[in-house]
């Protein structure tokens, strides 16, 4: 099993990819697909079922911390 983080960021401006670290959430799974759907999945659960989109942006990264996938908007930005 691989570890990887889940990270969500407060925007740093309307519109902008980039902010600060507000949430991280690390977990293991067997492999990236699995990782990602996890976190779909997450995504109606408490820790992000306050996410405000507008606000607010999330990411999956592997244990080297290269970002694999990024939601914007509420869908996938790979």
């Amino acid at each position: 099993m691989q570890t990887y983080r889940c990270k969500r960021y407060r925007r740093s401006a309307p519109g902008q990819n980039s902010g600060i670290v507000i949430d991280e959430l690390t977990f293991q799974a067997a492999s990236a697909v699995e990782a990602e759907d996890k976190i779909r999945r997450n995504f109606r659960s408490p820790l992000f079922g306050t996410m405000d989109w507008e606000k607010d942006f999330a990411t999956l990264e592997d244990e080297s911390g290269t970002v694999l996938a990024t939601w914007l908007h509420g869908m996938l930005h790979a």
